[in-house]
């Protein structure tokens, strides 16, 4: 993208003399911004997909508009360190433009500080305690924020593991999967669906998540503090599907630790282990039916799946425990 269009968008919000650093593009393209003038930097996006099959519900600009106003109330309630979206000269949120024919969504953040979280972090289990804590302090707000259209935003329940099954077969199809191994996907996810529609308290267990939690996905700085940022697939889902990524960043003799972080001292009931193993199980699926376009991943895939399949998803099928194992 040229820079004076860049520019042009972040003059929209107020910044004038900015010195533009080109950072990834994947689900968005992104930029650190540093205002030259006043001495701040922010985090601009442009909300276009590196693939078409990447694309979804969180890039249209109702969709764009639900994160972003969750991350205002986030960031001004305080209880965590959150990027705050800048409103630009017209109060609004999202800029528009075009190019090349195709409208494009845009939105600047304020930039924190610090490095990404790293799994050799996690091994001191006062971090990963304290992860445990940050998504819980997490959870507690987004059960009491009312998300104007939930669905415009991505959601991740009952309906959305079937169509990681559908994805996953388009892999058969391509050549890089077994009809075996694509057999014991399905089996998985139809176990994992049997068990959600099972289980009690519902309303309890569904609300608003984060979506996509790694280790990419949650900043360390320097004083120790945490935070938990790209909100691109928050939306409507399980709870447990966030402790369960989270869980997966964190080596296995810490798990027992960053339950407590989450649920306090008396860990997590028995009763959910066996659904965080399977939301576990469709994170790592999710991966792969996310990636599916981008045939740079699919050696990666066609390597990882038979091992996916004979180390997790068939001792998961038997009633093994896996979630120290995952």
């Amino acid at each position: 993208m040229m820079d004076q269009t860049l520019i042009t968008i972040l003059n929209s919000y107020g910044i004038e003399q900015p010195v533009i650093t080109f950072l990834r593009h994947n689900e968005n393209r992104t930029y650190r911004v540093e205002d030259s003038v006043k001495g701040q930097v922010f985090l601009l996006r442009i909300h276009q997909p590196l693939k078409p099959s990447m694309s979804g519900l969180q890039h249209t600009y109702d969709g764009m508009l639900g994160e972003l106003e969750m991350l205002e109330k986030l960031a001004e309630a305080g209880i965590l360190r959150a990027q705050k979206p800048l409103r630009n000269r017209g109060g609004d949120l999202i800029t528009v433009i075009e190019q090349d024919g195709e409208e494009l969504n845009c939105s600047v953040m304020t930039w924190l500080e610090g490095r990404d979280l790293q799994k050799k972090d996690l091994s001191d289990p006062v971090v990963a305690s304290r992860l445990g804590a940050q998504i819980a302090k997490l959870h507690a707000f987004l059960r009491q924020y009312r998300l104007a259209n939930p669905d415009q935003r991505p959601s991740q329940g009952i309906e959305y593991n079937n169509q990681l099954v559908a994805a996953i077969r388009q892999g058969l199809e391509l050549g890089l999967f077994t009809s075996e191994d694509v057999q014991v996907i399905e089996d998985s996810i139809q176990r994992i669906n049997a068990r959600l529609e099972e289980q009690e308290n519902k309303a309890e267990a569904w609300g608003l998540v984060h979506g996509d939690l790694n280790l990419g996905n949650v900043i360390l700085m320097d004083d120790g503090a945490m935070s938990i940022i790209d909100f691109g697939f928050f939306g409507p889902g399980y709870y447990l599907i966030d402790v369960a990524m989270g869980a997966m960043m964190v080596p296995a003799e810490q798990r027992e630790v960053f339950l407590e972080g989450y649920y306090g001292e008396a860990g997590m009931p028995e009763k959910d282990i066996v659904l965080l193993e399977g939301f576990m199980l469709t994170a790592i699926i999710g991966y792969y039916a996310f990636q599916m376009g981008n045939e740079s991943v699919h050696p990666w895939m066609r390597e990882r799946m038979p091992m996916l399949c004979e180390k997790h998803c068939l001792p998961f099928l038997a009633g093994e425990r896996i979630w120290l194992n995952v």
